[in-house]
């Protein structure tokens, strides 16, 4: 079983190289952009900055299943729902009956635990996007609950509903025994009538009580599902954040700056028509940027960038 927390991204990396100084590529990224403003420098590539995870729930975006597989209503009736998605092409609409605060769904998760040594701690985090499609202002939240729904654990920030997503995240420190948990999309506050939705489910295990960006396999590249397509783990692996090498190409004259803003005196000029590429490892810890030579002319820049995991 691959690891649970993505805290230990480590160990999901091959490291074929010892020596930083002498690290061989591990990540390759591609890249294709076009100038969006002649005479203002852009970003062709950016160092990764997405904290590893791995997404404990195995249908987190409500792809699978009508209703979506792995829920369980309460209260509600729950449906699977195209009409308003925030991942994928759907998302859990969820019919409270309007008799008590508290009506919605659960998702129940595996057996989790911190583990034996007494110094390690981690959270369960789980997270979620709400909205009503409507603007009703009605308020709901997520909860992390026992095994059995009768005790609250940790309740996340409250939503005031409108027809945006927004996000509800709560945090219990997982104790050294495994526990199964639920975690629970509901009302709060007041018991209210008004369908809402819930979309970009995550529950992952973290040294803080902190939750990462969304994760699911079918997010691009670095991202993967453990099995089935959204009806398994996933987990968002390590990006690129140091570069190492490039080969590129240009359709504009335009100058290339590395770990600096572009510019005619701080960049290297490269002609329209060029493949241009580092014939030796280079150490680039923040950006490729590019502009324009030529006024009013957009140069389109594409190719890939290499480079490792970790530095």
């Amino acid at each position: 079983m691959p690891d649970k927390s993505g805290d230990q991204w480590l160990s999901q990396e091959i490291d074929p190289s010892t020596r930083d100084s002498v690290h061989i590529f591990t990540k390759w990224v591609p890249v294709d952009s076009t100038l969006t403003t002649p005479g203002t420098a852009q970003n062709l590539f950016s160092i990764s900055t997405e904290r590893p995870t791995v997404n404990l729930a195995t249908n987190p975006s409500f792809e699978t299943g009508a209703p979506p597989t792995g829920y369980t209503a309460t209260g509600a009736v729950i449906t699977q729902s195209a009409v308003v998605a925030r991942t994928g092409a759907n998302s859990l609409s969820i019919d409270p009956a309007n008799a008590v605060v508290g009506e919605g769904a659960f998702y129940t998760t595996e057996s989790l635990g911190s583990g034996r040594d007494p110094n390690l701690v981690n959270w369960l985090v789980a997270s979620a996007f709400f909205q009503d499609n409507a603007n009703l202002s009605n308020t709901v939240r997520i909860e992390i609950r026992n095994a059995a729904g009768t005790t609250t654990l940790a309740t996340g920030n409250q939503i005031t509903l409108t027809s945006a997503w927004q996000r509800s995240t709560a945090a219990f420190q997982l104790t050294p025994v495994g526990a199964i948990y639920r975690v629970y999309f509901v009302t709060s506050g007041v018991a209210s009538d008004p369908v809402f939705f819930v979309d970009s489910f995550q529950a992952e295990i973290g040294i803080n009580s902190t939750a990462s960006t969304y994760c699911d396999g079918a997010q691009g590249l670095n991202y993967e599902w453990d099995s089935t397509a959204h009806a398994s783990t996933s987990r968002r692996r390590m990006g690129l954040v140091a570069i190492r090498g490039y080969n590129l190409y240009t359709t504009r004259n335009c100058y290339i700056a590395f770990d600096h803003t572009s510019s005619s005196t701080l960049g290297r000029r490269v002609l329209a028509g060029t493949d241009f590429w580092s014939d030796f490892p280079i150490h680039v810890r923040s950006n490729i940027s590019f502009i324009n030579e030529l006024v009013g002319e957009a140069p389109r820049v594409f190719g890939e960038i290499l480079g490792v995991h970790k530095t």
